[in-house]
């Protein structure tokens, strides 16, 4: 059965993408003819690029609407726009979905981390009242792991029966054997010093303190730290004097680039606290790299053979970690690399997106029983 779907690609209408488009992206990316999918791809500001995949199969329609500011692109524009476009269902991938749906919506949320921070005025309203209503009108809720789906039952009891975990894919570039240089900006900066690779930007849950901690603390004066994550102006300026000239953060990557940014580092240090899914805990070891991490909410399940994991806030333990990493034999760590890029390939993308069209048309069958 050939299918419609309408997919709130916002994420996409920016200069360069973060998180939740490469989600959108690998979706759309993933679609083969034999899908018997078309898409009406939906953006929301003309002068930005529109960073949909070549060809698509389907079409972008990227419109501006009055309001926007107070949401009115999603609650009023969006389900206007759906009118005699043929659209079988809505798509809204981005954690938030409007009170009118015109036909049968989904909503992916990642997390509940927007609505654990602390909004005020108009944005805490649409969050929590606007949102609410949203919610109980969906056809389904889709989110990303087994502690996303617990934090959304809890705060939403509603949704419980209508909720399906779909874990996200990895890029295929961490599969394959093609390498590309660095930004020449970034290798001059480094000068070919080894480097341990933070990921997760200026968030405070994310700890970019706690990494660089970590690097003054690991008794080698050689050892650099590259910063992947930070918007424009985010990056902190102050920053230890032990660590001058050793801190660098990078420009934004291309998937490609990252990968040969992963393989590069002695290590990845990915210190946050709270992830709906935690990407840099499997990129980096698909590329062959160590990671050192916490096991909270969602890295729990993502604990490969290139993992060392320790307590949040031990810190001696997470320093004991990074000096048996960085003393690793080579034959020892290479034969590690191969059992987690084996380990890495169960977080296939394509695998995710044929599991979202299932959702897809089980709800439109569950609807069409009504």
């Amino acid at each position: 059965m050939s299918l419609h779907v309408g997919m709130v690609a916002r994420t996409l209408n920016v200069r360069h993408l973060r998180g939740t488009g490469r989600y959108v992206q690998e979706i759309l990316r993933n679609t083969r003819p034999a899908d018997d999918i078309h898409w009406t791809a939906f953006g929301h500001d003309p002068a930005l690029p529109f960073r949909v995949p070549e060809p698509l199969l389907g079409q972008a329609d990227v419109f501006n609407f009055r309001g926007d500011r107070f949401r009115l692109w999603e609650q009023l524009g969006l389900p206007l726009r759906l009118r005699g476009k043929g659209i079988q269902l809505l798509h809204c991938a981005e954690n938030t979905a409007p009170i009118w749906q015109p036909v049968p919506t989904l909503v992916t949320i990642h997390d509940t981390v927007p609505w654990e921070e602390d909004t005020r005025g108009l944005d805490h309203h649409y969050l929590h009242d606007v949102q609410s209503l949203a919610l109980r009108r969906c056809a389904g809720v889709i989110t990303i792991s087994e502690s996303s789906r617990r934090d959304i039952a809890a705060r939403w009891p509603f949704v419980a029966d209508r909720l399906t975990v779909i874990p996200h894919g990895i890029a295929d570039e961490f599969f394959s054997d093609a390498r590309v240089p660095l930004p020449a900006v970034l290798e001059k900066e480094l000068g070919g010093a080894p480097y341990l690779l933070y990921l997760g930007g200026a968030q405070q849950r994310k700890r970019f303190g706690w990494a660089m901690e970590l690097v003054a603390r690991s008794g080698r004066a050689d050892l650099h730290l590259v910063g992947c994550g930070f918007g424009a102006g985010t990056a902190p300026k102050d920053l230890p004097e032990a660590l001058s000239g050793r801190v660098h953060f990078a420009p934004f990557l291309e998937d490609s680039e990252l990968v040969t940014l992963y393989r590069g580092a002695q290590a990845a240090i990915y210190p946050t606290l709270y992830e709906g899914f935690g990407f840099p805990a499997v990129e980096a070891q698909a590329a062959g790299t160590p990671v050192l991490f916490s096991p909270v909410s969602s890295l729990v399940d993502l604990v490969g053979p290139l993992a060392w994991t320790n307590e949040p806030q031990d810190f001696d333990a997470w320093l004991a970690a990074l000096h048996e990493v960085l003393a690793l034999p080579a034959e020892a760590r290479a034969e590690k690399a191969s059992r987690a890029a084996a380990w890495a390939r169960q977080f296939s993308w394509r695998r995710s997106v044929e599991r979202h069209f299932e959702v897809y048309r089980e709800t439109l069958q569950r609807f069409g029983a009504r």
